[in-house]
């Protein structure tokens, strides 16, 4: 069966040839500037743009797209440095990097599906399965790396990438070349199928759930761990955990077979086994609480952040088993006020007011030693909320929309404040996936965490700083007893704090760690 991969049309007569020779190439990759990522893109893509619209050899093309592979893989993670810590929308600067980080990754992922399409349709092919396994697991490599683009710009990825990676994969399978390692740099090896599995794992992490940190830790842990998961063809399945559906036939990403699991399965259906991989998270997540050493071949060195072991329990619930909705959906075409971040809410639930910190009156010795942190000291700026147009809603969350403004800054794991015309008080929630589109419209999951809530202070007893907290009540049906959001830093375990509340000093203990993003930190406490 042919393939149907995306390509661009090839030139009979093209007006300048494509620099082949590979010492000639190897001189223009050193002239490269590299110290200027953006400039040495422009450049590299226009010289593999031209190799990619004219007919050459197979042979020939691959052995220069491996020169290329190399540089490109260096500039498009020196792109990805500076694009990828942008807030949401992006700022025009971090569109034109992530644009010149998809153009090499798309004009590489050309290159070696070209080959592969000519390798096809030749009568008689000398190149070994060697080298046929190399063209595919580059090609998949490429457009997996194409999907991380998407993934840290909050972009739905196209469904020709899919498109591509399942004809890829199934023509591995084919012509039995997926299990064949080949060479990807000095000490590494893989195969078409692990680099299959790497982009179907990427997919399943649902990125656009996680904060930049955490998809850049997530792609490190997949490219060390894919090796542990499994593809074969459907069999009788017992138990639905941690198993998803991979449909070579179409342009489908992967997904649950859970929600499938009543469907029959048709040709190049295939099924994806994680549940050996959710093990190995949930052993990894243990070997850290433990504080034994950790394997570098297993971890990196920042395993040991706190915040790792978030990450991995998050990769627990999507690999190990479809988390399943708790409440339903319904439409909504309402408008919503906005406030994001700590400092935003706070203003907001303090009845638009700026924290001042407690108040220092004369006879009050305790209060005299007190400074203000993230409470305002100077002239405050006046804090507007965005206003943003309500999708859908469920009792435990929102998705929201809006026209993308460079003046809006949102990332995953932010804090928000919400409240429509009618409510009398502002509800808390936290930014839980955020998508970008071609039309400049920003949205945003909104998980909602408490009715409403109380603006407070807090500072360590040995600091005597106060910084803004929230509280947040307890919810007596919901068995959910009262918690404090803070900024992160605040939380360590029997930490004492003393908490102002409107004026008022209470010292306080945190007890229990409740949920900790990139912005807030949210814990239980108990007064002393």
């Amino acid at each position: 069966m042919p393939l149907r991969l995306k390509i661009p049309a090839l030139v009979d007569k093209p007006l300048i040839s494509a620099e082949t020779r590979p010492q000639k190439v190897s001189e223009f990759i050193e002239k490269l500037p590299i110290a200027d990522p953006l400039e040495a893109a422009t450049t590299l893509f226009e010289e593999m743009e031209i190799l990619n619209r004219q007919k050459v050899s197979p042979d020939t093309r691959v052995k220069a797209l491996e020169l290329y592979r190399v540089v490109v893989k260096q500039i498009s993670e020196l792109l990805a440095n500076s694009y990828s810590k942008a807030s949401l929308p992006l700022p025009p600067q971090a569109k034109t990097l992530a644009g010149a980080a998809e153009s090499l990754w798309l004009e590489l992922g050309y290159g070696y599906k070209l080959a592969l399409i000519d390798e096809q349709n030749k009568l008689f092919s000398l190149n070994s399965d060697k080298t046929n396994a190399l063209i595919l697991q580059r090609a998949i490599e490429a457009m997996g790396q194409l999907a991380m683009v998407y993934y840290k710009t909050y972009f739905a990825t196209p469904s020709s990438v899919w498109g591509d990676l399942n004809q890829l994969y199934l023509y591995a399978v084919q012509q039995s070349l997926h299990e064949i390692e080949v060479a990807t740099g000095e000490n590494t090896k893989s195969t078409p199928s692990l680099s299959f599995k790497q982009a179907l794992l990427m997919s399943l992490a649902y990125p656009r759930h996680l904060a930049p940190i955490d998809i850049r830790r997530v792609e490190d842990y997949v490219v060390r761990n894919a090796k542990y998961v499994r593809l074969q063809d459907a069999g009788l399945l017992e138990n639905p955990a941690g198993i998803f559906l991979v449909s070579l036939n179409s342009d489908n990403p992967p997904i649950s077979y859970i929600k499938n699991a009543k469907d029959p399965l048709g040709p190049g259906d295939v099924i994806l086994i994680t549940i050996d991989l959710a093990r190995l998270v949930h052993k990894h997540i243990q070997l850290i609480q433990s504080g034994n050493p950790i394997p570098p071949d297993e971890l990196p060195i920042d395993a040991k952040d706190p915040r790792y072991i978030d990450t991995l329990t998050y990769l627990i619930k999507h690999w190990g088993a479809s988390p399943k909705r708790i409440f339903n959906r319904s439409r909504k075409s309402d408008g919503i006020r906005l406030a994001v971040g700590i400092n935003a809410v706070h203003y907001f639930i303090h009845g638009e007011k700026h924290y001042t910190g407690p108040a220092n009156e004369e006879n009050t010795d305790e209060l005299s030693t007190y400074s203000l942190g993230n409470a305002q000291t100077t002239t405050p700026e006046e804090i507007i909320p965005s206003r943003w147009l309500v999708t859908n809603i469920s009792a435990g969350g929102m998705a929201l929309r809006k026209l993308a403004n460079p003046k809006d800054s949102i990332r995953v794991g932010d804090l928000l404040a919400v409240k429509d015309d009618k409510a009398q008080s502002w509800a808390l929630g936290v930014v839980r996936w955020v998508s970008n589109d071609e039309q400049e419209q920003l949205d945003i999951g909104a998980h909602l965490i408490a009715p409403a809530a109380k603006a407070a202070g807090v500072c360590k007893s040995d600091r005597r700083i106060f910084e803004k907290v929230i509280l947040l009540p307890s919810v007596h049906t919901l068995k959910q007893s009262a918690s404090m959001i803070a900024p992160s830093g605040i939380y360590s375990p029997a930490r004492v704090l003393d908490l102002d509340e409107d004026g008022k000093i209470s010292r306080i203990m945190i007890t229990k760690l409740i949920e900790r993003t990139t912005s807030f930190e949210r814990f239980g406490f108990s007064y002393l």
